[in-house]
C-alpha cells in the first residue's frame, strides 16, 4: 500500500531533507518514526531535496507499507508524538501504487522572505538586511527570469550533474513596508538556485550588479551572480500534482 503525506517542518538545525550518514535530516527522522509505528523498514520518497536549514509549509512525501493504516488519525497522532517537535505530519491518505512524490510532481512552489530592517521576532525565518535598495529594479529583475532557461548561472557548478534547464513558471516579488516576499514556481529547481537568485536581486537593487536577467542567464557563470542568500528565509510552500 502506498500513502501520501503532507508535512510541515522547521528546517533549522537539520542538514536538509535527504538522508545523510549521521541521520540529522528530516527524512531520517521521519523514517525512524514510521519504522517504529509500522514495525517494518520504511523508505520515504520526498518531493525534492532542500538545503540545510530550509523549512517547509506543505512538503509532500510518500511511502509504501505492507501494513494497512486503518485509523489515519491515530497514525498521525502516534507519529507526531514520536517525531522531533520541529516536524509535524499534517495529513495522510492512500494513493495509487505508482504515485511518487518526486516523479509525479508537476511543479513546486517556494517562497523566500526578507526583511529590510531588524525585528527580533522575525529572526530565523527571514533574511534581515539593512540596505538602501531600489525595489523596482529588483522586481523587474525577478520577473524577467520567468521562462524556460539554462539556470546554471544560479547554481554551484559542482552540483550541476544533470539537466540545468528549469521552466520557471512564476517569479515575482511583493513588498509590504519593510517585508519582501519572493514567490517562485517551477517544474524543478537547481541546488541553491533560489537563494542565488534572491541574493543577486539584492545586488541588482543596490546597484552592485548592472547586468540584465537575460545577460546573467546567458553568461552561465555563477561568479557573476550575487551573494548566496541565507537559508533562513526559504520555505518550500507546496507541490503541484
Amino acid at each position: 500500500m502506498n500513502y501520501i503525506v503532507i508535512c510541515e517542518f522547521d528546517g533549522r538545525g537539520f542538514e536538509g531533507w535527504q538522508s545523510q550518514p549521521n541521520g540529522n535530516t528530516i527524512q531520517d527522522n521521519i523514517e525512524s518514526a514510521l519504522r517504529r509505528i509500522q514495525n517494518e523498514k520504511i523508505a520515504v520518497v520526498g518531493v525534492g531535496r532542500t538545503d540545510a536549514g530550509v523549512s517547509a509549509y506543505n512538503y509532500t512525501f510518500n511511502f509504501k507499507t505492507n501494513n494497512k493504516i486503518k485509523d489515519k488519525s491515530l497514525f498521525l497522532h502516534s507519529a507526531n508524538s514520536i517525531l522531533n517537535k520541529k516536524i509535524f505530519l499534517k495529513s495522510i491518505k492512500k494513493t495509487d501504487e505508482d504515485f511518487s512524490a518526486r516523479f509525479s510532481c508537476k511543479g513546486r512552489m517556494y517562497k523566500y522572505s526578507m526583511y529590510n530592517g531588524y525585528s527580533p521576532l522575525k529572526r530565523g525565518f527571514v533574511w534581515q538586511t539593512n540596505y538602501m535598495i531600489d525595489y523596482d529594479k529588483m522586481s523587474r529583475f525577478i520577473s524577467d527570469l520567468k521562462g524556460k532557461h539554462n539556470f546554471s548561472t544560479f547554481c554551484r557548478k559542482k552540483s550541476l550533474i544533470e539537466n540545468p534547464i528549469v521552466d520557471l513558471k512564476e517569479a515575482k516579488m511583493t513588498v509590504r513596508g519593510k517585508s519582501i516576499t519572493f514567490t517562485f514556481i517551477g517544474d524543478r529547481f537547481l541546488h541553491n538556485m533560489i537563494r542565488f537568485i534572491v541574493g543577486t536581486s539584492v545586488y541588482v537593487g543596490r546597484g552592485k550588479i548592472t547586468a540584465t536577467a537575460e545577460e546573467l542567464i546567458n553568461s552561465r557563470d555563477v561568479h557573476l551572480a550575487g551573494k548566496l542568500a541565507p537559508a533562513d528565509g526559504l520555505i518550500f510552500y507546496k507541490a503541484f500534482y
